[in-house]
């Protein structure tokens, strides 16, 4: 069972997405598609007459257990985990996610300035492990092979952990309202039908973990009546097998507000909500699947470990610390549902500061395997011109803290990090991220609105002249 047990050391120990993609640049006025990621109303807002995307992709770890010692410049040099990687025992509850994702081939039409269709594929893979404790986390990652040095005893623990892994194609619709010269309001919608590619589910309560000493040399396990639930997709049974399908559905719906510039189309400020991923995955269990409950007895730490000291198969263990079944059947799994508050406010030509607020409703949520996003805060300065614009975000994020980074757009292709600045600057870290974007497309010139009392006077000049 070598499978199951690497599978139980990803979940449960060291899975360590954020939250928001491309971090810093996931706003902005001259992208229309990455900006649709974050709120479906946000292309209509912009500028961009149209836009094609080619490829992209944003990878981010955090976690607040495991931070990285040292900068990551020597780091990158000579890596070494016992060297560089340190451990987090403050005595707290500990928390980890990551998140990847692949912009593939997509679209954002405007019709008549105040429409707009957008459509495209992309692939997202959500994991995250939630509210376990600390010594768990601790025996897992540093004695997994050796259950007789676990720390001693866990009394009535919880945990649970989820990844979610599937592609998706979107089709969405957005529409401008104008109220006179300079109030706007943007609606959008998405809808997208998803392809799972690999999910998992792991739930735990009522956990007791105690090794009692009869002697100097006898010592035996007891877990009490502990439960644990671990679900696996069959699309890893005897190997890895990915047959495309429809198995779930999602939607994502925005509004934003826009006061402008006076005579100009450039917005002063602009107000926005949106809900993203609200929907499930279905997906069929496999055979690494496990069901769990513990039979109270004391069972003899020897049994549980083979000539060398090591522990045995992780399915002998179980069967003889409880009793162990492999469930069947489908389960559903929600996607990251996340809600975003954001405010963009224009400082002086072609400098802003962009605001963002991103909560999910799931991450308080005790007992429940969702693979969530992280509560996350971002406050971006950027300089932003037609061909070039430059991002420093600064982020608070739930799990790895604060962090600072540096994002960039030249033509349509965008590049950064919203933590490289903290990377290469202290001395501890526990979240890393990078993201990189290609697209072409076309945007507004953004010319100043002649009002109408200047083209009377205008008139009134060329009319005089003929006189």
């Amino acid at each position: 069972m070598k499978k199951l047990n690497l599978l139980l050391v990803i979940i449960c120990c060291y899975i360590s997405s954020q939250a928001q993609n491309f971090l810093g640049s996931h706003f902005s006025t001259r992208d229309a598609i990455l900006s649709n990621n974050i709120n479906p109303a946000a292309g209509i807002a912009g500028e961009m007459k149209w836009q094609a995307n080619l490829i992209g992709f944003n990878t981010e770890v955090g976690n607040n257990y495991f931070f990285i010692k040292g900068k990551l410049k020597g780091i990158a040099k000579d890596f070494d985990k016992d060297k560089y990687v340190g451990q987090n025992l403050d005595g707290k509850r500990k928390e980890a996610h990551v998140n990847l994702g692949i912009n593939g081939p997509g679209a954002f039409i405007r019709i008549k300035e105040k429409n707009a269709l957008f459509f495209g594929v992309r692939g997202r893979a959500v994991a995250t492990v939630n509210d376990i404790n600390q010594d768990f986390v601790y025996s897992m990652y540093n004695h997994f092979e050796d259950i007789l040095q676990w720390l001693p005893n866990f009394d009535d623990e919880r945990a649970t952990a989820a990844v979610n892994v599937y592609s998706e194609i979107y089709a969405g619709y957005a529409r401008s309202f104008n109220f006179g010269e300079r109030h706007a309001l943007h609606i959008g919608v998405t809808g997208k039908m998803t392809s799972n590619i690999f999910n998992a589910q792991f739930e735990a309560n009522d956990i007791d973990f105690k090794k009692v000493y009869t002697s100097a040399t006898d010592s035996f396990i007891n877990v009490g009546d502990s439960k644990f639930n671990l679900a696996v997709s069959n699309t890893i049974d005897d190997g890895f097998h990915y047959k495309f399908g429809i198995n779930g559905f999602g939607v994502d719906v925005g509004l934003i507000y826009e006061y402008k510039v006076k005579d100009s189309k450039e917005h002063f400020v602009m107000v926005g909500a949106s809900v993203n991923d609200i929907g499930f995955n279905k997906y069929t269990l496999g055979k690494n699947s496990r069901s769990f409950v513990g039979n109270g007895k004391n069972i003899p730490a020897e049994h549980l470990v083979d000539g060398s000291g090591e522990t045995i198969n992780i399915d002998a263990v179980l069967d003889s610390l409880g009793t162990k079944t492999i469930p069947t059947g489908t389960r559903k799994i929600k996607l990251p549902m996340s809600l975003n508050i954001f405010a963009d406010f224009r400082v002086v030509k072609m400098f802003y500061i962009n605001a963002n607020f991103q909560f999910n409703p799931y991450t308080f949520k005790r007992g429940t395997a969702i693979a969530n996003l992280p509560i996350d805060i971002t406050v971006t300065p950027r300089f932003e011109h037609r061909i070039v614009a430059v991002y420093l975000p600064i982020n608070y994020n739930q799990y790895s803290g604060f962090n600072m980074g540096v994002g960039m757009r030249v033509g349509q292709v965008t590049l950064g990090s919203s933590s490289i600045i903290t990377s290469f600057a202290k001395k501890k870290f526990s979240g890393v991220d990078f993201y990189l974007n290609v697209a072409f497309g076309k945007s507004d010139k953004m010319k100043k609105k002649k009002n109408k009392s200047s083209k009377e006077d205008k008139n009134a000049e060329k009319t005089s002249a003929l006189f």
